[in-house]
């Protein structure tokens, strides 16, 4: 806006000109040249061919923000202008604060196409978290209930276990074969593993659940004073109702490890 103010000032010179003079010849000339060179500059600064344009880049603000408030589908044609008329690129960043503001107004259509655009921005390995984190975002506010979602395992360790390391991990039958959640505790007979205990944000409980996933449950039971170690190996099917499931191991289901 700067710009074209300074554009004004300049054209304005020979107008002003003509008013102060007394006697000035060509009048026609310059008011139709002073008319004209304000007419290009505000066509300069708000054409679409202009690279760096403020004041385009702010059209395609308003517009965004208006599908957010309508809960339309943002497409990535109008999404991309952001850059297009931006000297940095800026559609990484605003997408997150987009998001946000389609979630806090619970308008999970526009939600979504923001999370379908950001899955094309961020492509490099180290911006996979960020993305991650967009969607577990999206997913937990529009499932607030699975948002919690655990899965507690109760035990009956052997008579000789004592003083124990419980290392628990869980993995999607036939999946990628990274763990939706896992976790070590120490003397305890009770352990409970959430989506905090998940290695890629979203790649947790709640997704087992929310996909009627089967799980594949492993447990390796370190018992420090007998020197001894039991492993314990079970598939178990989550349901999908419950954020909250549970699991019962009994003495015998332990088996003993070799050393």
């Amino acid at each position: 806006m700067i710009f074209y103010i300074l554009l004004t000032v300049f054209a304005f010179i020979p107008f002003g000109a003509y008013l102060l003079a007394q006697r000035t010849q060509n009048k026609g000339l310059v008011l139709g040249f002073a008319f004209f060179y304000l007419l290009g500059s505000l066509y300069i600064f708000t054409g679409n061919f202009y690279k760096f344009n403020p004041y385009a880049l702010i059209e395609v603000n308003k517009k965004i923000i208006s599908k957010i408030n309508n809960d339309e589908i943002i497409d990535i044609s109008l999404y991309s202008k952001l850059d297009q008329y931006s000297k940095e690129d800026i559609s990484k960043l605003w997408a997150q604060s987009y998001l946000v503001d389609a979630l806090e107004k619970k308008h999970f259509q526009s939600a979504e196409s923001i999370i379908s655009i950001a899955e094309s921005l961020y492509t490099e390995p180290d911006e996979k978290l960020v993305f991650y984190s967009m969607y577990t975002l999206l997913r937990d506010t529009r499932f607030p209930e699975f948002s919690a979602a655990s899965f507690v395992i109760s035990s009956t360790h052997p008579n000789e276990c004592v003083e124990t390391e419980v290392q628990v991990q869980l993995q999607i039958i036939d999946g990628p074969g990274v763990p939706i959640a896992e976790k070590v505790f120490n003397n305890v007979n009770e352990f409970s593993l959430s989506n905090a205990d998940s290695l890629i944000p979203g790649f947790d409980i709640a997704s087992a659940l929310l996909n009627n996933e089967s799980v594949e449950v492993f447990i390796n039971l370190n018992c420090a004073l007998s020197n001894e170690n039991y492993s314990f190996n079970s598939v178990f099917i989550f349901d999908p109702n419950n954020p909250i499931n549970s699991y019962k191991i009994n003495q015998n289901q332990w088996s003993k490890t070799k050393q």
